[in-house]
């Protein structure tokens, strides 16, 4: 027995012998070929992911989303090649199918904080560039090689279909730029998938003429920017706190927003492709009657009363058509003379709570060609509110003017005629093609001294100009 298990340990020291003397002239030979080379560097050494950023990212593009996603979990070096751009091919109709994988695949990475692109190309020449932001917002840009676009209508259905995933149920915001008629189908489809969305913008189609959105109770916030074809536009949400219009001044209807807050509605662009009517402007002006933050331009109270006298009725009738919740006040013209003036001073008396009013020249901004005055809004507030004195304005804001009379001229009319507190002004003249900030204060001057003091004199102390 002793002898057997003495035999057995020379055996098993023999064997250790010879795996040392194999492994001593493994290392021998690699460093033969390389003294710096290592075993372990050697079989640690990544020949693909030393190629070029731009053969990479071809190879990540010919794998499938969900694939090409998961590539960003080998390696540092792998981590943000799939977020360069990511080129898949395909046809129109399989838009959604691709945006879903989109979302799918990065959903389940929860990569949180990172921008992730997608290029899908289809068609001939259509191109759409996606991009997602916290896996809460979305935009979708469609280019379309199309010379003279096709003019279409649009009626968006929002929360009409219950997603089958969660990540369709995660967008709050959808961005959507230079949908044409070809792709509106497809949009309209994937848009009815976003069950909880919140936020949708609507930026330069080409071609729109008619837009109509039904939301439910569920859109938050409405934007609409520089579509130049609109002529109508109507809007249901019944929750929408915030609409953001810019173009053409169209038919617009907006039905039933009693929790409206936030109004932008910047037509300086002038009326659309027709005839412009007072009727709907005052809908219009109804519907964002209890807004705090409202955006208007001067001229669509420069409009002749003869033009008015159809509605006149309506809102003579009312007799309680005051912006008492407004609080903000931003108002756009082409310039500020005394019946602009005029203009601007009978509107502010309809809002009596007002405290901040910001107002923009714009030359380029539209011009009513009428060379009468306007007096129905004059003469209106001067029947609801003839006593109205702002007590509340702390601060008017000028944009714009390239002549400091205007701005004293302004100035001089509030203070006669609708404050009756002193407000910081803050002017931002243009000077060869740069603003400077200039804060000042308007400041009552009493009667007895105003009778000694020159008629040039202005009513604006400065303070100080950055």
């Amino acid at each position: 027995m002793g002898k057997k298990l003495r035999k057995k340990k020379k055996n098993n020291k023999n064997k250790s012998r010879k795996k040392k003397q194999n492994q001593n002239e493994n290392k021998s030979c690699f460093n033969s070929e390389n003294p710096n080379l290592t075993r372990n560097s050697v079989v640690e050494e990544d020949l693909i992911s030393r190629l070029p950023d731009e053969i990479l990212c071809r190879i990540i593009s010919l794998l499938p989303t969900r694939s090409a996603a998961q590539t960003s979990l080998l390696s540092t070096r792998w981590r943000n090649l799939w977020s360069k751009v990511l080129v898949l091919h395909g046809r129109i109709e399989e838009i959604v199918q691709v945006i879903t994988a989109f979302l799918d695949a990065f959903e389940e990475l929860d990569l949180l904080g990172q921008c992730r692109w997608l290029q899908y190309q289809f068609g001939q020449s259509g191109i759409l560039l996606a991009r997602i932001q916290d896996n809460k917002e979305l935009h979708l840009d469609f280019h379309e090689n199309q010379e003279t676009p096709k003019n279409f209508d649009w009626h968006l259905k929002l929360h009409c279909i219950e997603p089958s995933n969660f990540s369709l149920s995660s967008i709050k915001v959808l961005c959507l730029t230079s949908v044409g008629s070809l792709t509106k189908e497809t949009v309209s489809s994937l848009i009815s998938r976003f069950n909880h969305l919140e936020s949708l913008e609507i930026v330069e189609c080409r071609g729109l003429q008619s837009l109509r959105i039904d939301a439910g109770s569920k859109l938050r916030s409405l934007t609409v920017l520089d579509c130049p074809q609109l002529n109508d536009v109507y809007v249901f949400s019944y929750k929408l706190q915030k609409i953001q219009f810019r173009g053409w001044l169209p038919w617009f209807w907006i039905k039933y927003a009693p929790y409206l807050e936030d109004a932008m509605l910047d037509f300086r662009e002038g009326p659309a492709h027709h005839p412009f009517s007072c009727e709907n402007l005052l809908s219009l002006l109804l519907a964002v009657a209890n807004v705090k933050i409202l955006t208007l331009c001067g001229w669509l109270f420069k409009v002749p009363i003869p033009r008015w006298l159809p509605s006149a009725g309506v809102i003579l009738g009312r007799g309680d058509f005051l912006l008492n919740n407004l609080k903000e006040l931003w108002w756009i013209d082409n310039s500020m003379e005394k019946h602009k003036i005029e203009a601007l001073a009978s509107f502010m008396k309809l809002c009596p709570y007002l405290e901040k009013l910001f107002i923009t020249i714009d030359p380029t901004s539209y011009c009513n060609p009428s060379k009468g005055h306007c007096r129905f809004w004059m003469e209106y507030s001067s029947r609801v509110a003839s006593n109205t004195r702002l007590v509340n304005l702390r601060m008017v804001k000028m944009e714009g003017f390239t002549n400091p009379e205007d701005e004293r001229l302004l100035a001089e009319y509030l203070l006669e005629k609708v404050v009756s507190t002193e407000p910081i002004i803050i002017t931002a003249p243009k000077e060869n093609g740069c603003s400077k900030n200039c804060t000042q204060k308007l400041v009552k001057i009493p009667h007895s001294k105003a009778k000694h003091q020159q008629r040039t004199q202005p009513s604006l102390t400065e303070r100080d100009c950055i």
